[in-house]
């Protein structure tokens, strides 16, 4: 009898561990979205259907996104994207894959092409450019998209900012983006000073001022050090503006 203990005990523990995992995928399954044949048809001949077998979904985006490596390699542009967009399709809660996606596309991909084209020497400045917007809007449509289903949006809104303003030039979007990343609970301390700069930048001189400093005031300056950089920032818009000595914000008691 001693000699069957340990297996009887590795039989129990098999039993319990799947019926916890059976458990644990009831309660999780109603947040995860459907699949349907519009999000699967891009990879119907990638042979990942089998992502839609309960709680191995998040199995095979994985393995799909490590596919997608091998793909990004070769410079291989439709087989990367497809394997990117099953992993993100396959977990849609990863901020990780759509982050990484919307990235992928918007800086790697033009230069592929024109590498494909014959290179930078052949192809025409102008066309070079054209590529770096349509790849650019490519990769911030999968981060707006990737911001509809991830947990936490705003690594994808300070992504899709970078790609705004370095690949489609638009400064007026990036602040955009930037100014819902500085809203979020979790900002990073650059948001922003990026937002009101873009915003400067496009020509809307006194509606940057005027937000930079309102958010200043109630989010910065409670802060321990006060956000001396963006008060210097702040001041140096002033002077440009003309800002009356009586509109300004008020001296710091820290300031020199």
């Amino acid at each position: 009898m001693r000699r069957f203990a340990p297996w009887l005990l590795v039989g129990v523990l098999i039993l319990i561990a799947g019926a916890l995992a059976e458990s644990s995928w009831r309660r999780v399954r109603p947040s995860i979205p459907e699949i349907g044949r519009k999000e699967l048809e891009p990879t119907l001949g990638q042979g990942v259907l089998l992502g839609v077998l309960g709680g191995l979904r998040t199995v095979v985006a994985d393995f799909a996104w490590i596919r997608s490596y091998v793909f990004w390699e070769r410079r291989d542009r439709p087989g990367c994207e497809a394997f990117m967009r099953t992993a993100c399709t396959l977990d849609p809660h990863a901020r990780y894959f759509w982050e990484n996606a919307g990235l992928r596309i918007g800086l790697d991909m033009a230069h592929w092409e024109i590498r494909r084209r014959g290179g930078y020497a052949k192809v025409p400045t102008e066309t070079q450019e054209r590529l770096f917007r349509q790849y650019g809007r490519r990769g911030v449509d999968v981060l707006e998209e990737g911001m509809a289903h991830a947990r936490h949006r705003t690594a994808l809104l300070l992504a899709a900012g970078f790609l705004a303003e370095g690949k489609l030039k638009d400064f007026t979007l990036a602040a955009n983006y930037y100014r819902q990343a500085a809203d979020a609970a979790d900002a990073p301390w650059y948001a922003a000073r990026f937002c009101a700069d873009f915003d400067w930048n496009a020509g809307r001189k006194l509606e940057a001022y005027r937000w930079y400093r309102d958010y200043w005031l109630t989010r910065m300056r409670p802060r321990m050090d006060g956000s001396p950089d963006d008060l210097a920032r702040l001041r140096e818009m002033e002077k440009e503006l003309k800002i009356s000595l009586l509109e300004r914000i008020p001296r710091q008691s820290w300031e020199r």
